[in-house]
């Protein structure tokens, strides 16, 4: 179970790293933050974005839709 659940819809690439982006502001180091996109490249940008910004993806299931993701907040 994650420590917040994002809904991100059909956003995609810069609007679903923003919404991405603006929760994890909210977070606490090590809070996990779990990610539902409907959006065909979800499963390139959330791990792309999670490499830059040094957020690990603990987990992507991108064999259904939704995409279901879970993202940690870096320490």
């Amino acid at each position: 179970m994650s420590d917040f659940q994002l809904d991100a819809g059909e956003a995609s690439c810069t609007d679903l790293v923003m919404l991405i982006a603006k929760q994890i502001k909210t977070m606490k180091a090590g809070q996990t933050l779990e990610v539902f996109s409907t959006d065909l490249a979800a499963h390139v940008d959330i791990p792309a974005w999670c490499r830059m910004t040094g957020h690990p993806l603990i987990t992507m299931e991108a064999e259904n839709s939704p995409k279901q993701f879970v993202i940690q907040k870096r320490q």
